[in-house]
């Protein structure tokens, strides 16, 4: 029998992740033109809030459908998947129910005495809904990720951010003007109604797939064994997601706190926040196109192989994961660092936001390993571990917010010198406790070296031909895109050329089928 290939399956993902991102991205930019710094502070206030209780859901139960889907899979019991899937819906629709009458019985608690900003209620209120859409969605997610079937899922977050933005940017060109407050009370309705068309395209293809898959096995599998299984599996991640929600929600609050504490006042606190978390951490966060399919595949990917005891393919995927992570990382860390001005002013013109992305830059490999090592924890089963590791990680982040930003001296520098100690501290815990699991014959000349090589001269390259177009004086966006165009091109010319991308890495990343 074959199958779709770890590497390819993330390809596919990957390709789906940068168009989802890429709206997403191009949305913010036009939202954050439309409504302000300061209605994108207001609306990154209330999804810490979404992120903390969807997290309850969506971070353990979807992973642990995946990793059970698979091993059912892989002995050809789709009965047995069908039942994982069925059980864990049940628990998640209960669960997702019992969260949103908290919301709404909560709302005025949750904006006034917690986030401090009585702008935000009616916004809060319209998270209910959304809590339980992505909740059953989610499941669906896990069940087709578990199957190894990509499109279904891929498909629905396209459908979902075109419908989203759609009905956002839709309503706010009919009403503009509107305030900071309303704009951010549309952005958050938005996010019910792109979730419900998403839902509904998974929920068409599950009744499809179920027609025309033949039952090839009916192993029993007891409801009570699946239950202990889905626990014993998502209860370590969905706390190690719920400590990383609880960090934006406690950086919402945190952060305009101790900015105003500063000496700033609270306007210029919530636009600081909303330049920081709403317009520099989306460009950092862009390797996750790469990094969030690799680790959605590897988790299934490792789970199968651990229960076929095929070894060896443990090692090639996980080292495959970490060069592909690297190749992509490294680069886009020199991009972050030298050239963060011009990207802030071609996506925001906005030269604050440049500084801030030029801080958060040396993050980028630390930051996008920490996601695929945290992946590649959870598909060996050291779901506990990854937890550990995190909280570690977050009580360093934490304190330096507190202590640093009130701080006249550091400011929201502080919240940066945090939030980057932390993700070198967890990437490294995790990797070591990778090593001590499993030994890793990491090969740091073709992982490292030859890539920081070719984005030394990628950056050498851009340097010259930015300033030279500079001195044209053509537009700014004619300069970006060119040296963008360019400097990747030079990127993978070198890398070629000293063999840090050989055939036989092409060859695995466009081999479609494995035996």
């Amino acid at each position: 029998m074959k199958k779709t290939s770890f590497i390819y399956g993330s390809i596919i993902l990957a390709t789906v992740n940068f168009i989802v991102r890429f709206i997403g991205f191009c949305y913010k930019i036009i939202l954050s033109k439309l409504i302000g710094p300061e209605g994108i502070g207001l609306f990154q206030m209330v999804f810490p809030v979404l992120m903390f209780f969807i997290t309850i859901t969506t971070a353990g139960i979807p992973i642990a459908v995946s990793k059970l889907v698979a091993k059912q899979n892989s002995i050809h019991n789709l009965k047995g998947a069908k039942k994982v899937f069925k059980i864990a819906l049940s628990i998640t629709f209960l669960i997702a129910f019992v969260l949103s009458l908290i919301i709404l019985i909560g709302s005025d608690y949750i904006s006034l005495k917690i986030l401090k900003n009585k702008e935000i209620n009616k916004s809060i209120i319209m998270l209910a809904p959304a809590v339980l859409i992505i909740s059953i969605s989610s499941v669906f997610r896990g069940y087709f990720y578990g199957m190894k079937k990509i499109s279904p899922a891929g498909m629905a977050q396209i459908i979902e951010q075109i419908i989203r933005i759609a009905f956002v940017l839709g309503i706010i060109y009919y009403m503009y003007p509107v305030s900071s407050k309303l704009g951010a009370f549309i952005a958050v309705c938005g996010i019910s109604i792109g979730e419900i068309a998403g839902l509904i395209w998974m929920v068409l293809n599950y009744k499809l797939f179920g027609k025309n898959k033949a039952i090839s096995s009916s192993k029993p599998v007891y409801t009570i064994q699946i239950l202990s299984q889905i626990f014993y599996i998502s209860v370590p991640i969905t706390i190690s997601r719920l400590i990383n929600v609880s960090m934006q929600l406690i950086n919402a609050v945190l952060i305009p706190q101790r900015l105003i504490v500063a000496g700033y006042s609270q306007t210029e606190a919530v636009s600081i926040f909303g330049r920081v978390i709403g317009m520099s951490m989306p460009i950092i966060f862009l390797p996750y196109i790469v990094t969030s399919a690799l680790v959605i595949n590897i988790i299934p990917n490792l789970s199968e192989e651990l229960a076929l005891k095929r070894y060896k393919m443990i090692k090639n995927d996980i080292l495959l994961s970490l060069r592909i992570t690297l190749l992509i990382s490294i680069p886009l860390t020199f991009i972050y660092i030298f050239f963060s001005e011009p990207i802030a002013m071609f996506f925001y013109e906005d030269k604050i936001v440049g500084i801030y992305l030029g801080i958060l830059g040396y993050s980028t490999i630390f930051l996008s390993l920490q996601h695929v090592l945290s992946g590649i924890l959870h598909g060996l089963g050291k779901q506990v571990i990854a937890t550990i590791n995190y909280l570690i990680g977050m009580l360093i982040q934490i304190s330096s917010t507190y202590f640093l930003v009130g701080n006249p001296i550091f400011g929201i520098k502080g919240f940066f010198l945090g939030f980057i100690s932390a993700t070198i501290i967890i990437s490294l815990l995790h990797y070591i406790s990778i090593i001590r699991i499993m030994k890793i014959d990491f090969n740091t000349i073709d992982y490292i070296i030859k890539p920081i090589i070719s984005s030394v001269s990628m950056t050498a390259i851009i340097l010259i031909i930015y300033n030279y177009l500079r001195s044209l004086n053509t537009q700014n966006y004619i300069n970006f895109l060119v040296c963008l165009f360019i400097g990747g091109f030079t990127y993978f010319l070198i890398l070629t050329l000293i063999k840090g991308l050989p055939p036989s890495l092409l060859k695995k990343l466009l081999h479609k089928n494995n035996p």
